[in-house]
């Protein structure tokens, strides 16, 4: 299955989504306020919560760091792993799915690979620019490509998903 991603941007808010057609599959907003956690909602409504999100006091966050994703009532629904400057994990209970940044191109894409090592998603940033979005009162055109390889639990693949945009230096796909 394939994913449309975009950027979308207005006064105090950003926001990345993936689209398959017309569903919306995952957003990850980020409110402007300080402090302010990531809200992340994936296609079935469930909405998690990340408090890192670049909102580091000094340096950011090296290999070995591991933050929680926090569901609607508080609770640790995952969590994400800094393995090193290019490689992440996330996990949920029972599961889990290994991002490693590839560098092969102009542009930085992301792989996730379960824990067989086998191919689930890859996450690239488009060149063709042709679909576009309204969201805010305008138009975006479209940023991101994804593409599902083979079907993995909502909840670690829009955890998984979302960590290239939750503010990380080196995780980010550009």
């Amino acid at each position: 299955m394939t994913l449309n991603g975009y950027y979308f941007t207005a006064t105090g808010i950003t926001e990345y989504a993936l689209f398959h057609g017309d569903r919306d599959i995952l957003t990850v907003s980020h409110d402007s306020l300080p402090e302010a956690p990531v809200c992340i909602r994936a296609a079935s409504g469930a909405v998690f919560t990340f408090a890192g999100g670049g909102n580091w006091d000094g340096a950011m966050p090296g290999p070995g760091a591991s933050f929680p994703f926090l569901d609607a009532d508080g609770a640790e629904a995952g969590r994400l792993y800094l393995l090193s400057a290019d490689h992440f994990a996330v996990a949920i209970a029972g599961a889990a799915l290994n991002g490693r940044i590839i560098h092969e191109r102009l542009h930085r894409s992301v792989c996730l690979t379960g824990l067989d090592d086998a191919l689930v998603a890859r996450l690239e940033y488009d060149f063709d620019r042709l679909l576009s979005r309204e969201r805010f009162g305008e138009w975006f055109s479209r940023r991101y490509v994804a593409e599902l390889v083979r079907p993995e639990n909502e909840t670690l693949l829009s955890l998984a998903l979302a960590a290239p945009f939750l503010g990380f230096d080196g995780l980010e796909v550009r």
